[in-house]
């Protein structure tokens, strides 16, 4: 549904979301302010948000056009470099697959026709996994109006030491968070060994997607330790690294530490197989601190 209020003591807020589900931001109902309002949703957020408030017999907000102008722009200042805005992208409005298509095409147009496949393979795979996960990622009609317990967030940026990365698919649910790559080679082979996977003559280095987790886990601490005004997590959720074989025989003995290689099908079940440790309360926490790219930057 597009608008949900949200009660817990100290706090009274109304999340509103597209009606494909896109997080939209929240308005708060004690000070009408609203929070996390992605650049170019305001008027979509102020339209769902007044639709609840009539519905509820409460004051719409003022419509963008009716809104005060920054104290700064009247005041005659110039805007900031790359205009007024709130210092992050809100990395779950990223559809799988992002910036690969147009990867696709630069590809094709600089170096020939079959330039393209590779960029083209990395996003048929990455949306093979996301419709398959949708399964969890979806509210479930008997949850009543509740949101899902899993959230996933696609192409997720992060500055790694080693280089910087592009996380496919970051999976956060009652378990957990998965860190997820995707390997799609229609008609070919995988083959696992202890700290690599094999596949069409090249190689995926288990050990370094695994501490790319290490990172991960180390990012989302900090951040959940921020949101609360805290100087560490005590208790951060689980980090686990996956690597999805799209359209590829699996093949190989091999037992990598800390990393776990699945077929795309096996996937929900593996990822459900991790029990479950986290609350809802702290998956939506999580998943709050992980959808700001702000996150993922040193």
């Amino acid at each position: 549904m597009p608008a949900r209020r949200k009660r817990r003591p100290g706090s009274d807020r109304l999340y509103v979301s597209s009606s494909d589900g896109l997080p939209l931001g929240h308005l708060d109902l004690v000070t009408r302010v609203a929070h996390d309002v992605p650049a170019g949703y305001r008027e979509q957020f102020t339209h769902e948000a007044n639709a609840w408030l009539w519905g509820n017999g409460l004051p719409p907000m003022a419509s963008p056009a009716e809104a005060a102008e920054p104290p700064a722009l009247g005041a005659g200042a110039a805007p900031p470099d790359g205009g007024w805005d709130p210092g992050w992208e809100d990395l779950a409005l990223r559809r799988p697959g992002h910036g690969l298509l147009e990867e696709a095409a630069i590809a094709r147009a600089e170096q020939g026709p079959d330039a393209d496949r590779p960029h083209r393979l990395r996003a048929d795979g990455q949306a093979a996994v996301a419709e398959t996960l949708a399964k969890l990622t979806r509210p479930p009609t008997l949850r009543r109006g509740r949101g899902a317990r899993w959230r996933i967030l696609h192409s997720v940026p992060m500055a790694f030491v080693e280089g910087d990365v592009v996380l496919d698919h970051l999976l956060i649910g009652p378990p957990g968070l998965f860190v997820i790559e995707v390997v799609n080679v229609p008609g070919g082979r995988a083959t696992l060994e202890d700290h690599v996977l094999e596949v069409g003559g090249s190689t995926i280095d288990l050990d370094r997607l695994r501490r790319i987790g290490t990172e991960v886990g180390d990012r989302v601490s900090i951040a959940l330790a921020q949101a609360a005004g805290a100087t560490e997590t005590l208790d951060p959720p689980a980090v686990h690294p996956v690597v999805a074989v799209v359209g590829a025989i699996l093949s190989g003995s091999g037992r990598p530490r800390g990393v776990a290689v699945t077929r795309l099908g096996q996937l929900p079940r593996l990822v459900s197989a991790f029990g479950t440790p986290l609350s809802d309360l702290a998956v939506d926490q999580t998943h709050e601190v992980a959808r700001r790219s702000a996150t993922w930057r040193p």
